[in-house]
């Protein structure tokens, strides 16, 4: 065989492996005697082959659409041989299963939108220390509709979440502890009250406008060390 022949009988496998009948029979034409029967035998075969397989793609798709196993659609959708397959079965049939498989690519879109907006809003939450609504945006996320790329920023956007909540809860706990011990003494009160015809009311130092200033600044503070 010589090497014209050999290339010419490679495009034809590669034709029938890529399901492009229409080639395969216009290398098939190009032969003589028996050499061509034998093309036209192969890709009688490899059709009848092929339509099997479609047949059972369809089936297959219909099962995963029915049971709303999204993953699977937008796996065989992204097959290269899907719409090969699918384009040797009948209109019906090929427009049936192209309307489950694009329902399920533009609900992937929809999603993702979807996503994206409600981690945005949770990034903006964080900066203002709101980690209630932070958290409240991410549980809005659908996760396996997310691109990798996406899930590693929900990752981190529930870790700083985190955090920022353990940091939120600290502060809480050190303003409230630094409230109480500026906070007037009852039972220095008590004793002012009974003696009140002796002098002025005593208070103690710092007041309440003081402790208002640290817990202030004590927020300040907590704010700008999540921020950087």
């Amino acid at each position: 065989m010589s090497a014209q022949d050999r290339d010419h009988i490679d495009e034809f496998e590669k034709a029938l492996a890529e399901l492009d009948f229409g080639r395969a029979r216009e290398l098939a034409e190009l032969e003589t005697g028996s050499r061509r029967i034998r093309m036209r035998d192969r890709i009688r075969t490899a059709r009848m082959e092929a339509t099997d397989r479609a047949e059972k793609l369809a089936a297959r798709i219909q099962f995963l659409a029915r049971a709303d196993h999204y993953e699977g659609l937008l796996a065989l959708d992204a097959d290269s041989t899907t719409e090969r397959l699918l384009s040797l079965l009948s209109i019906e049939l090929h427009r049936g299963a192209r309307l489950h498989l694009d329902g399920a690519t533009r609900r992937q879109a929809r999603f993702r939108s979807a996503a994206r907006r409600h981690m945005k809003q949770a990034a903006a939450a964080l900066v203002l220390l709101d980690t209630a609504k932070a958290g409240a945006e991410l549980d809005k996320v659908r996760a396996r509709w997310l691109t990798e790329s996406q899930k590693a920023e929900l990752a981190e956007l529930r870790n700083q979440a985190d955090q920022a909540d353990a940091e939120r809860l600290d502060l809480e706990n050190r303003t409230a502890a630094v409230l109480r011990e500026h906070a007037p003494d009852p039972d220095a009160q008590t004793l002012e009250s009974d003696e009140g015809s002796v002098g002025k009311r005593r208070f103690r130092p710092g007041g309440c406008l003081g402790s208002v200033m640290l817990a202030a600044a004590l927020v300040t503070l907590a704010a700008m060390a999540v921020l950087h």
